[in-house]
């Protein structure tokens, strides 16, 4: 794992949108918990950080101590741990902490597994700081909760033309659709890009820190993608996204592009292929 020593003077500012957070690990591998709280020293908004080898007594830890992130190894001692996220959702302590899973292997049958559990996200393993640092970011997003609903605005988005009803609702298990607040960041400039996003409702600006100074490069409405070319091409992220209103996104992890005979990644993949081209021909056309 890659990652920096626990250095006080050493930390980095506060991302824009963070809030302090007291997270709980639980792992039955003592020097996996030392790691990981090495790491979480480092993150600047994270102001408190316990440990645990297992979830039993979950109710009980939490009741003492609210936490607002629990990473959670995918082997517990006691259960699997998509039961182990189930127990923990079960109790009212539980049901507003953000759960991030620990896993050596993310493919499109994981993430479905871990959105029917309730686990906000999931964290690679080995992992590094930045990694880390979007987990704990993800952890805290909200999840739309009326799945009919979500289906029916995401029907009606050009960009899932062609989609059949099946792979919609497949497609909504493996990404979940994301609720936003106005003002706040969907995304950091600068920081390594694993998702696209595809505005259901609400405004986002694409914003980019110039000499000191935010400048508003694009405005995406509901049915626009945003995102994309660090999905394609791996990169930094070159701006930022930042909700205006309160919105509802669909975000498609690049782990989906990653299963080259799934017919929902090939339709994906020629989705963003045609959006991208469209891109350039605007940009060309403002050129001329």
């Amino acid at each position: 794992m890659n990652f920096p020593a626990a250095n006080p003077l050493l930390k980095r500012p506060p991302a824009r949108g963070a809030r302090a957070l007291s997270v709980l690990i639980i792992d039955p591998s003592q020097e996996s918990r030392m790691l990981m709280k090495t790491a979480l020293r480092s993150v600047p908004f994270v102001q408190e950080v316990r440990d645990r080898q297992s979830t039993e007594d979950i109710e009980f830890t939490l009741a003492d101590y609210p936490a607002n992130v629990i990473i959670l190894d995918h082997k517990p001692p006691e259960m699997n741990a998509f039961d182990a996220a189930r127990s923990i959702r079960q109790f009212q302590v539980g049901q507003s902490v953000g759960l991030i899973l620990m896993a050596p292997q993310v493919d499109m049958y994981m993430r479905q597994l871990a959105s029917e559990a309730n686990i906000n996200t999931i964290l690679p393993k080995p992992f590094d700081i930045n990694g880390l640092e979007k987990a704990l970011r993800d952890s805290q997003g909200r999840f739309s909760t009326n799945f009919r609903d979500t289906l029916d605005k995401v029907r009606r988005i050009p960009f899932f033309t062609g989609f059949t009803d099946q792979e919609l609702v497949r497609l909504l298990k493996i990404c979940q659709a994301r609720k936003f607040s106005q003002g706040e960041f969907i995304f950091h400039e600068g920081e390594q890009g694993d998702r696209l996003y595809v505005l259901l409702s609400g405004q986002v600006n694409i914003v980019k820190n110039l000499g000191g100074r935010e400048e508003t490069l694009a405005q995406a409405r509901s049915g626009d993608c945003f995102g994309e070319m660090a999905v394609v091409d791996a990169e930094p992220r070159s701006a930022a996204a930042v909700a205006v209103s309160d919105c509802m996104a669909m975000e498609v992890h690049s782990q989906i592009f990653n299963e080259p005979d799934d017919i929902l990644a090939l339709k994906l993949f020629r989705k963003i292929a045609i959006l991208v081209t469209q891109k350039l021909r605007a940009s060309n056309t403002r050129r001329s």
